[in-house]
């Protein structure tokens, strides 16, 4: 039975970001899968497009004969791409003007707490307009650290997960905005305090490490032996002088339910689904996109564009917070 209501769960979340995505009665969608997919969210994408009225295929790719598929005439108005998010067979089977929802969750699983609301979209975009206008990003907190970005012309992204446009590509579930700094204008301290995390190696901070920077580059790290040394090693693999280049500052915005408030160290939170992107972490990376040196993410900072608050101690303020409407689906979800 508790299996049977998860499942449930999981079509009508899945169903609700479709119909986001603008996923319509009578239209023909296309779900892409293979060998690494979860059965259950195969069956979960699929029952939710037959929910909204769509018309589903799917597609397994480890399947597809050499020439890949044969004519169909039917053009799916939607892609659902269930290939671990990212997949070279997905520019061949998907045509130009779809729209591509990729989702990144590996399992049903990882869609508890998923709330999906238009409110996170708008929210997404009130803080890319914050970071279009602003001259400078500052990142603090009450354990020391203490750094600032020149925002003029650099480089940004953001992810909301709405595939509405055609031609676009979405990642679902994720929330999140950032930017590169200005060549030369990060400096400062980054303190890393117990109960931060490491990212990608996934390790709680067990002790505070100080990553100071001068003109964009990492200059020194300061802590523990026990804790700089392992993170010296793994800046030492990564074989770039570019691992030591701060190159990106992003604000999560996803609003994901816990079932229990976050403790210090968390079971299972340093290394679970969509950290990065959670709500009002900060995460402070090094290296040249896509390859990464370090990332900070910082569970308690405090943000400012300009001096106006964008997140206070870990909590997204003014545009970047929730609106009612969305605060009451997360109270009472589907």
């Amino acid at each position: 039975m508790k299996s049977e209501s998860v499942n449930r769960r999981s079509v009508d979340v899945m169903a609700r970001q479709l119909e986001l995505c603008r996923a319509a009665p009578g239209r023909p969608a296309m779900v892409l899968s293979d060998d690494a997919t979860d059965p259950a969210l195969l069956d979960a994408t699929v029952h939710a497009l037959e929910q909204i009225g769509a018309l589903p295929t799917s597609v397994f790719v480890d399947e597809l004969p050499s020439e890949g598929l044969s004519a169909d005439p039917t053009t799916p108005d939607i892609v659902v791409n269930l290939l671990n998010g990212h997949s070279d067979a997905v520019n061949s089977l998907v045509p130009s003007n779809a729209r591509v929802l990729s989702v990144v969750a590996h399992s049903t699983g990882e869609l508890r707490g998923i709330v999906p609301h238009v409110g996170l979209g708008r929210r997404v975009k009130r803080g890319m307009d914050l970071l279009d206008a602003g001259q400078e990003l500052h990142v603090g907190d009450d354990q020391g650290t203490n750094l600032r970005i020149g925002l003029r012309g650099a480089r940004r992204w953001m992810h909301d997960g709405l595939a509405t446009v055609p031609g676009t590509v979405a990642e679902w579930p994720r929330g999140m905005i950032g930017s590169s700094p200005v060549t030369g204008t990060a400096n400062g301290t980054v303190v890393m305090s117990p109960g931060d995390i490491w990212l990608p190696m996934a390790w709680y901070a067990r002790s505070s490490v100080a990553l100071t920077f001068e003109g964009g580059r990492m200059v020194r790290i300061e802590g523990p032996q026990s804790e700089t040394d392992a993170i010296r090693a793994h800046l030492a693999s990564v074989g770039s002088p570019s691992a030591y280049r701060l190159d990106a500052v992003e604000i999560g915005l996803l609003w994901i339910d816990s079932p229990r408030p976050p403790a210090l160290f968390e079971p299972g939170l340093a290394d679970s689904f969509g950290v990065a992107d959670r709500y009002g972490h900060v995460v402070i990376a090094t290296g040249d996109y896509p390859t990464v040196g370090i990332a900070c993410c910082l569970r308690s900072a405090t943000v400012a564009v300009d001096e106006v608050a964008a997140v206070r101690s870990g909590q997204p303020q003014g545009d970047l917070a929730p609106d009612v409407y969305e605060q009451a689906a997360h109270r009472f979800p589907l």
